[in-house]
């Protein structure tokens, strides 16, 4: 059974949510994974620009000071997106990092985007999964000595909710893992919206476009799905047709892959307010499904992950608001694969920290 540190966003002595969030991470022993002189990713969502539902910077400032007392340096980070929009590539996601508010001038620490400047900038990580032997996973998340994964808890139209595996998995792996998650078959391209451009070919390492006369994808395409956010005119298009079953059993492995990169030192932090019933991803969002909860900590993302559902469950009088959002949608199936490739279990004991 796994510890999850809770603590409701209620206070009667109007205490202060960043000391909650202090002396969550602190019941998880910070001291046992990060040492002075690592170099410490602070795994986050910047927010896609004009979303306000993500998490807001001040959070992260708990987190940072425990990594500075211990004397690692710690850097924020996040991954380059497969869909085209304000973080498809490094300068426009640095951008877009720094009007929501994540920037050296309100957080004093560096801001890195750990896939490079086009997202494929990765490594191969070995892994025993269902469905996969290896995942790719962004360059310097892999490369750092351990991570901080601060995750905003919410719904998911991929696999019901979103939280601590979904952070590790989708929000760690370059593009082209992104697309191995996401689809079972390689990008094409919309021939009316193709101008002929050429760009494509020219970003393209497995020569796999022929323009006949427009832009055609074929079987050569290893996927690494460059063209996509190349492409000028938004004409190459990600064909979304994995099942949600599949792309949770995937998320599960691409979060097993981290762990065996960072040699399981990961301590992670969920945020359970303004709990939007989509990605973060959008740009825009729709009212929380339930009021504000608090925060929770734990070293074991399966379990936190089932506490925060079970949380917004019990703030919701009973009922799953995500499973009314997506019906056809079974969320348990990230947690039980991910418990299944030893990552963590489902099988918590929350302990409630005023």
């Amino acid at each position: 059974m796994s510890q999850v540190f809770f603590s409701s966003i209620d206070s009667k002595k109007h205490k202060s949510p960043l000391l909650k969030i202090s002396k969550l991470l602190n019941r998880c022993n910070p001291q046992d994974f990060f040492t002075k002189g690592d170099l410490i990713a602070v795994k986050t969502h910047f927010g896609e620009y004009g979303n306000t539902a993500f998490i807001r910077p001040v959070f992260l400032r708990p987190v940072l000071d425990i990594l500075n007392l211990l004397g690692a340096k710690p850097f924020l980070t996040d991954t380059n997106t497969l869909y085209v929009g304000m973080r498809t590539n490094s300068v426009d996601h640095l951008h877009n990092a720094t009007m929501n508010g994540f920037n050296y001038s309100t957080l004093q620490t560096p801001v890195i985007i750990a896939d490079g400047l086009r997202g494929d900038n990765s490594v191969d990580v070995p892994v025993q999964g269902e469905l996969l032997s290896k995942v790719m996973l962004a360059a310097e998340i892999a490369s750092s000595d351990g991570m901080m994964v601060v995750s905003h808890f919410k719904g998911h139209e991929v696999s019901g909710f979103g939280g601590a595996i979904k952070n590790i998995s989708m929000g760690c792996a370059c593009r082209k893992g992104k697309l191995d998650m996401h689809s079972d078959s390689h990008p094409s391209v919309v021939q009316e919206t193709c101008t002929a451009c050429g760009r494509c070919l020219t970003f393209c390492a497995s020569n796999a476009i022929d323009m006949n006369p427009k832009a055609f994808i074929t079987d050569r395409c290893t996927g690494c799905a460059m063209c996509i956010s190349v492409c000028p005119h938004s004409a190459i298009q990600i064909n979304w047709n994995a099942s949600s079953a599949t792309t949770q059993k995937k998320m599960a492995e691409y979060a097993a892959g981290v762990f065996n990169a960072l040699d399981r030192k990961l301590v992670f932090l969920s945020i359970i307010l303004s709990v939007s019933p989509a990605c973060d991803c959008y740009p825009g969002n729709d009212r929380p499904v339930v009021a504000d909860i608090g925060f929770a900590a734990s070293t074991d993302p399966v379990a936190l992950d089932k506490a925060c559902h079970d949380l917004v469950i019990k703030a919701y009088g009973g009922n799953d608001p995500f499973k009314e959002k997506y019906p056809n949608i079974d969320s348990a199936v990230q947690l039980a694969h991910a418990e299944k490739l030893g990552i963590g279990t489902a099988d918590y004991r929350l302990i409630e920290v005023d």
